[in-house]
């Protein structure tokens, strides 16, 4: 059996009660991957643009937290390559249960390594932090992506949220929030809707265009995951948005549970 070094992996199962996914795919868009738990569309422009939208039913998928190791006293995490999330993604396969993509998540300090997370991480239960930056950076536009066994939900900022019985929390802002809102850049977002979480990622993309493709796919709340040099798109052991940029905290999907 292989074995994981530095790596804490968490996970969680959704589960909810609806299971279809019936919202038309938007013009352009091309299926990369599309089973009855994990679909991946993908959207190629002449300019070089990249856009790929990750829709998963959380029903008969799983999404997990993976982390770099957790330096307790410090609240801080040591970092990783995506290539890396996914070999540690791939160890985890079972008979029934298999890792598609693996995308970058939470605000951190790219200075720093062992780094802190800038809005908050709970994992399987065990909050890592509340975050850094809570009340010195986007006030009111925080927000949170979490999920538990019963569904997602992108929700204002609070630590009740973080000590609650939800299980999983990574922090996140608004979509509205100024990130170089109108400059073309690589974007990361999350948006729900019922039993679906659906994940956007591209390596050429304003605050906007993020936020209609996924209101197109379909998502009734979104919030803005870290972007940049962080965002970065494992699909199948392929990285098809990657960079250099070690990152300490990145979600995978898998189909099946």
């Amino acid at each position: 059996m292989n074995k994981i070094i530095n790596s804490v992996i968490i996970g969680v199962v959704i589960t909810v009660t609806e299971t279809s996914y019936a919202q038309p795919i938007p013009q352009g868009f091309q299926a990369v991957i599309k089973d009855n738990s994990v679909q991946v569309y993908k959207k190629d422009y002449p300019n070089g643009k990249q856009e790929y939208v990750t829709v998963v039913n959380i029903v008969n998928a799983t999404i997990t937290n993976l982390t770099g190791e957790v330096v307790n006293t410090q609240e801080r995490i040591r970092k990783k390559l995506i290539t890396e999330f996914w070999q540690d993604a791939a160890t985890r396969n079972t008979s029934t249960k298999k890792a598609r993509v693996v995308i970058n998540g939470a605000f951190f300090s790219t200075n720093d390594n062992p780094t802190g997370i800038a809005f908050g991480l709970k994992a399987s239960g065990r909050i890592i932090t509340y975050g850094y930056a809570i009340g010195k950076e986007y006030p009111g536009q925080i927000r949170t992506f979490s999920w538990n066994n019963k569904g997602g939900a992108i929700t204002p900022y609070s630590k009740d949220i973080f000590n609650s019985s939800n299980a999983d929390v990574v922090g996140a802002l608004d979509a509205t929030a100024d990130k170089s809102a109108s400059r073309y850049l690589p974007r990361t977002f999350v948006g729900v809707n019922k039993n679906m979480v659906i994940f956007y990622s591209s390596n050429y993309a304003r605050q906007i265009d993020a936020a209609t493709i996924l209101r197109n796919f379909g998502a009734s709340t979104t919030a803005m995951l870290d972007g940049g040099g962080s965002t970065n798109i494992v699909i199948d052991g392929k990285p098809l948005i990657a960079t250099n940029r070690s990152i300490p905290h990145a979600l995978v999907i898998y189909s099946g549970r």
